[in-house]
């Protein structure tokens, strides 16, 4: 099963098992992943996951869907795919990839920002680096 990982402001983590299917993500409550800010459209993206692919679609967002920095419209995904809705940032974890370590994903976070500090997040998701 595939997962995300939402990083939020407060700097704590949410781990989020993705159900085969799509998965809408927005602001809105009627979401499956609701995420609590302004820059987030109620009905921003979706997640097709379906025969062990996974596509992340923009919705007709106003403040668009980025991968890996690139803004996109649709976006096959791959394991630790850095995706951001407006100003939250979310990592794609690929069906299989192991267990990952809330604890110490809390510690990426900009403590002035309020946003993901990259280098650390990347360390987390492979240790060792």
């Amino acid at each position: 099963m595939h997962r995300l990982i939402v990083m939020t402001k407060s700097g704590t983590p949410r781990l989020i098992a993705l159900q085969a299917g799509r998965t809408r993500i927005g602001r809105d409550a009627n979401n499956a992943v609701v995420l609590d800010s302004v820059k987030v459209s109620r009905s921003h993206a979706e997640i097709d996951a379906t025969r062990g692919a996974a596509v992340l679609v923009d919705l007709g967002s106003s403040n668009g869907t980025r991968v890996n920095g690139r803004k996109v419209r649709w976006q096959a995904l791959k394991h630790r795919d850095l995706i951001a809705l407006g100003d939250v940032e979310l990592r794609f974890l690929a069906d299989g990839s192991g267990r990952t370590d809330m604890a110490t994903l809390s510690l990426a976070v900009d403590s002035r920002t309020g946003s993901l500090e990259r280098a650390a997040f990347a360390r987390v998701l492979t240790p060792g680096r």
